[in-house]
């Protein structure tokens, strides 16, 4: 698949990696797997053990993105720190497939931006851009996307608006075998974070979910 990153949003202090897996299972949690699991919770409590939400600079960064393009933090948080409050809150996650456990344990760990999307549900190229004007959209509700909101679109519809809201026509489900990744960061994380990120995510779903990883955009 292609996946085209706008200048536009680039100059905004957005930084971007995609990336493509094919051929995966995600069906069966082996024992290893929970095991994994529970292992990382237990690492991910010990590490935010009395973690500052509001003075963190990589979810500060986020925010500041949103500042820039008129964004109010009310109603828009991003999905990194939604997770990570929930987190925080609970010192658990609901229990889902296994391609959307490894991707918040990574988000968990990272405090990055991640999407996930089933590619087979993807029509043609998908393209981060900023809307040129004012747009209505339905992923669960009528809402409005604002003029220079940032926004992933295939040929067809909007897939991800910000961090904040995905489309649930491309929503990873137990039956998907091939997944588009996003991975975001900010001006306060490094390109060379960002990648060890992508290093990592790559890593723990080929070794658990098998599969053929590309990166193709960074």
């Amino acid at each position: 698949m292609n996946f085209k990153v706008e200048r536009e949003v680039l100059n905004l202090g957005l930084k971007v990696v995609g990336i493509t897996i094919t051929g995966l299972d995600n069906k069966i949690k082996t024992k290893e797997f929970l095991k994994f699991k529970d292992k990382a919770y237990k690492a991910l409590k010990e590490k935010y053990n009395n973690f500052d939400i509001e003075t963190d600079l990589i979810l500060r960064g986020f925010n500041e993105l949103h500042k820039k393009i008129g964004i109010k933090r009310r109603k828009n948080t991003p999905i990194s720190e939604n997770i990570l409050k929930r987190f925080l809150k609970n010192a658990n996650l609901p229990s889902s497939n296994k391609l959307v456990e490894l991707c918040n344990i990574v988000i968990l760990d990272s405090r990055l931006s991640i999407g996930m999307h089933d590619m087979n549900k993807i029509d043609g190229t998908v393209t981060l851009k900023q809307a040129t004007s004012n747009i209505s959209y339905n992923f669960s509700e009528e809402r409005t996307i604002n003029q220079g909101e940032y926004i992933y679109t295939d040929n067809k519809n909007i897939l991800y608006r910000l961090e904040v809201n995905q489309n649930p026509k491309t929503i990873v489900s137990e039956d998907t075998k091939n997944i588009f990744i996003t991975i975001e960061g900010n001006e306060a994380t490094s390109a060379e974070y960002i990648m060890e990120v992508a290093s990592e995510i790559i890593d723990l779903i080929t070794s658990y979910c098998g599969g053929n990883a590309k990166i193709i955009y960074k």
